[in-house]
């Protein structure tokens, strides 16, 4: 914003030609937003930020690079110590998540140690170590985690059905990367990385938890570490996302036992039939594994339990998951009863009852999904980010309890009704 101020001030007095007007909006925008979730009742306080440095911003030949710069910030030395431990002793404590979209830094202490975390990570912001010996430690980290993520079935299956309706980007990429790629990954790649992603435009700041002394300045010091500009361009591919359409990938891995995980394209947050896909995608994953709907099928057996689904209203655009772990027993059988169950739910609209349960199981797992400071904090940051509101929370419990039998049936017709099948074998099965 400073160089945009400069060259303002050029034009004005005829050295620049004006730039233009549209431009000048895009650039005042360069800051980031800041989002105050306060309560008096809570114990300790908390900030989530989120920064636009996520997965689709790796080149794919370099997978892992934003995992590796995010480590490596974390032991970035501030006064002779690295930031994570630094922070520790602080009274507090700095950990991250990389994600398709962005990476999020989270950062919790006690209200009176809360504002000398803050000063630690706004350090280490302004002066991260990317050096040869710095980057070789984060990247042995991340390498690890990466190996040990390949190992994970329903991970990896999630992750194989991300690669399908997110192609046309690297969003989909696993979040620690592949060994290989991160083996190739240099002090130059890691510093250009967190200089065009590690920015304000797009960067934002939720503060949570106990209204900490200093935590307003706390934000502020964080924002002001963070270059007043936007983020480098999204790493887009020629391949195109998609349409789930019945398609089958299979994959082998190093596990015990077989998985199977179905995809669904979905709605993302704010999207008119968002509420009605999260009361089913609740009322599916329950319904097969663990029997709470029973008006809708059997309660299940041994074999059904290892069952569940997920919403990944994490990215733009969204899916549902239902996945099935074969330790417990046939995965295939679990997919058949998913099949049964969905062709109930699209063939007509549910009762009262079984709508009435419906909802209240969704509005548990929400209520689940926001229990802890680090929850709240993610979900409005998120939902803010993909513009559904930081109050979108609060909306989607009010809209849940407005959703219909026939806004079900007609969301499970068309949403419901075609997926992507991925299977992730042991090593040697056959599919």
């Amino acid at each position: 914003m400073k160089a945009w101020l400069l060259a303002v001030a050029l034009a004005a007095a005829g050295l620049l030609p004006a730039p233009p007007a549209d431009a000048a909006a895009a650039l005042a925008v360069a800051a980031p937003r800041i989002i105050d979730l306060t309560s008096e009742s809570a114990p300790v306080t908390a900030m989530q930020v989120f920064v636009p440095a996520g997965l689709d911003r790796q080149p794919r030949n370099r997978s892992g690079l934003a995992a590796v710069v995010a480590q490596a910030l974390l032991e970035t030395p501030v006064h002779g110590t690295p930031l994570e431990l630094a922070a520790a002793l602080s009274g507090g404590s700095i950990t991250y998540t990389v994600e398709g979209q962005e990476t999020h830094f989270y950062l919790e202490a006690a209200p009176s140690n809360f504002a000398a975390v803050a000063v630690l990570f706004a350090s280490a912001l302004t002066h991260p170590d990317f050096g040869a010996p710095a980057l070789e430690r984060a990247a042995a980290y991340v390498t690890q985690r990466a190996l040990a993520a390949s190992r994970d079935g329903l991970g990896v299956g999630a992750q194989m059905v991300r690669s399908v309706y997110l192609a046309k980007t690297s969003a989909a990429l696993p979040a620690w990367g592949s060994a290989p790629a991160i083996a190739q990954i240099t002090p130059v790649d890691a510093a250009d990385f967190f200089r065009e992603n590690y920015v304000a435009g797009g960067a934002i700041i939720v503060g949570a938890g106990a209204a900490a002394p200093g935590l307003q300045e706390a934000e502020r010091t964080v924002a002001a570490a963070l270059p007043d500009r936007h983020a480098g361009w999204v790493v887009v591919s020629s391949q195109l996302p998609v349409k789930a359409s019945s398609r089958e990938i299979v994959t082998h891995r190093d596990i015990a036992a077989t998985w199977i995980v179905l995809g669904y394209d979905a709605p993302a947050p704010g999207a008119p039939d968002f509420a009605p896909v999260f009361v089913l995608e609740s009322l599916i994953g329950h319904a097969v594994g663990r029997g709470l709907a029973p008006p809708l099928v059997p309660t299940p057996t041994a074999a059904e339990m290892p069952v569940g689904s997920l919403y990944f209203y994490d990215t733009v655009p969204s899916a549902v998951i239902v996945y099935a772990n074969g330790a417990g027993g046939d995965p295939a059988l679990a997919v058949r009863t998913v099949a049964s169950v969905v062709d109930t739910l699209a063939a007509g609209p549910l009762t009262q009852v079984e709508l009435g349960l419906a909802k209240a199981q969704a509005r548990g797992n929400l209520l689940f999904e926001s229990a802890t400071l680090a929850d709240r904090s993610w979900l409005a940051g998120n939902f803010a980010r993909e513009g559904a509101g930081a109050d979108y929370e609060e909306r989607l419990l009010a809209a849940i309890s407005r959703v219909t039998p026939a806004q079900l049936q007609a969301a499970a017709k068309r949403y419901f009704t075609r997926y992507t099948t991925a299977v992730v074998l042991p090593r040697g099965a056959r599919p």
